[in-house]
């Protein structure tokens, strides 16, 4: 088999590849990446048994044939290349990179032992904009658990089509993320996609395009330009979302979220890896949100604006936690409502409900059942 290549294209394929490539394998040819060359393309694959990633350039002095190459040393070998053309040849599983005045060779293995990644057939489909996916998976994954031991498909995210509306949802013990979205889809599904190949997806999507969504028995696929991303789903009984939502609350306050940010950062500053402690919130009804954080490094206060309708409210929460919902709001202004000081707190836009986060409260030491 025979291609020559941009150097910067190449490269930005095997960059992208690699990301599904196992780093440590019982089997050689995972730790590959499947080249095939057929009608003046080249095929790139990369599958570690969970995600695969597979894409296509145009090249010129196409030979047809296919082969694994290592994709670490290749990677790294394309990288070290001049700015020209690279010619790729391979003589029997010996495989020759020419560029310029470089030179290499690098052992490579049959494509025959590279797994053959499962196909899109009769799966169900979703067409959606990039945008909207983008949104949906970073207005979500902060809230995947990342305890495989102790959470199983809660490292992943629920993702269920009824009656034309998308519901996505994360999980991991101490918050939760959901986001609604219509579609004009007639189908149905309810599925658990790994939190971490949505985070390859996330990389790999541009701004431009449209995406289609196909999920099977086992597998969801993510088609978009030139590249195909496939996961495993995962298998179990998600939580119950609906149920762990509040339905009413005793305190409603809208918070820009910029300053809200802002006053949390302040004042958590003197927490670190090794001085943890709740911040301490107190919600006065005129209008007042203070906030406040003890640790062995120092004491620390700060206080905003808020519009307050209900009962005064003291509560303590994780301040990373508040943080990384507000600032996958994507919006100006949330509503945050509260139920109790044991209750989880709810934020949610302050028009529609394309969005609803949970965090759920600290238990402060002075307080009682």
């Amino acid at each position: 088999m025979k291609f020559t290549s941009n150097k910067n294209i190449l490269l930005k394929v095997l960059t992208n590849v690699s990301r599904s490539v196992s780093a440590k394998s019982n089997i050689p040819a995972l730790e590959g990446i499947n080249i095939t060359v057929k009608d003046s393309k080249v095929l790139f694959e990369g599958f570690n048994m969970e995600f695969g990633i597979k894409t296509s350039i145009s090249v010129s002095d196409a030979e047809e044939g296919s082969i694994v190459v290592p994709a670490k040393l290749f990677t790294d070998i394309i990288k070290s290349l001049p700015e020209s053309s690279v010619l790729f040849e391979t003589q029997g599983s010996e495989v020759l990179i020419s560029c310029s005045e470089c030179n290499f060779s690098i052992a490579g293995i049959p494509s025959e032992d590279f797994p053959k990644l499962p196909a899109i057939e009769d799966e169900k489909e979703l067409t959606i904009s990039s945008q909207i996916v983008k949104n949906i998976i970073q207005q979500t994954i902060f809230a995947v658990a990342d305890n495989v031991e102790s959470s199983g498909v809660h490292t992943g995210e629920l993702w269920q089509l009824k009656n034309n509306l998308l519901t996505v949802v994360a999980v991991d013990g101490f918050r939760m993320a959901v986001r609604h979205e219509q579609v004009n889809i007639p189908d149905n599904f309810k599925v658990i996609i790994p939190g971490k190949a949505l985070s390859e997806v996330l990389r790999l999507i541009s701004d431009d395009q449209d995406i289609k969504i196909y999920i099977s028995e086992r597998y969801a696929f993510f088609k978009f330009g030139s590249y195909t991303f496939l996961s495993r789903l995962l298998e179990g009984n998600f939580i119950d979302y609906i149920s762990a939502v509040p339905s009413e609350c005793s305190t409603k306050v809208k918070i820009n979220v910029k300053n809200a940010i802002s006053s949390l950062d302040r004042v958590a500053v003197v927490i670190n890896d090794h001085l943890q402690n709740p911040v301490k919130a107190i919600i006065d009804p005129s209008g007042v949100f203070k906030l406040s954080c003890s640790t062995s490094a120092g004491k620390s206060n700060d206080e905003f604006g808020a519009e307050v309708e209900g009962e005064a409210i003291e509560i303590a929460f994780n301040d990373r936690y508040m943080i990384d919902a507000l600032k996958n709001a994507d919006t100006d202004e949330v509503i945050l409502e509260f139920t109790s000081a044991l209750k989880p707190i709810k934020i949610i836009p302050t028009q529609g409900d394309s969005f609803v986060f949970l965090v759920l409260p600290v238990r402060m030491k002075d307080e009682e059942e």
